[in-house]
């Protein structure tokens, strides 16, 4: 399901320094990242936060969409991303 492959990658992270844990939200699941390891270099290179992304979005898979919703670079107190599944016709 969405959310079990929402709650591993949180775990994965957590595993990895960013304290991060899988909400439930409506329609979809949030993951929500409480510290960020990499936060001076990702000052110095936001393509790590793309990638970051990019990332997220290959790991849960063709039928979900990964929007950030809350970024640490931008002022805000997390990063959070929203992941809700598409409708079939919108799968790539």
């Amino acid at each position: 399901t969405l959310g079990r492959r929402v709650g591993a990658l949180a775990r994965r992270r957590s595993a990895e320094g960013y304290m991060a844990e899988a909400q439930r939200d409506g329609d979809g699941w949030m993951l929500v990242e409480h510290h960020c390891p990499v936060c001076e270099a990702a000052q110095a290179c936001t393509g790590l936060c793309r990638t970051e992304l990019d990332l997220f979005r290959a790991t849960l898979g063709p039928d979900v969409e990964v929007e950030r919703t809350q970024h640490l670079l931008s002022g805000d107190t997390r990063c959070a991303y929203r992941v809700t599944e598409r409708p079939p016709r919108e799968r790539r």
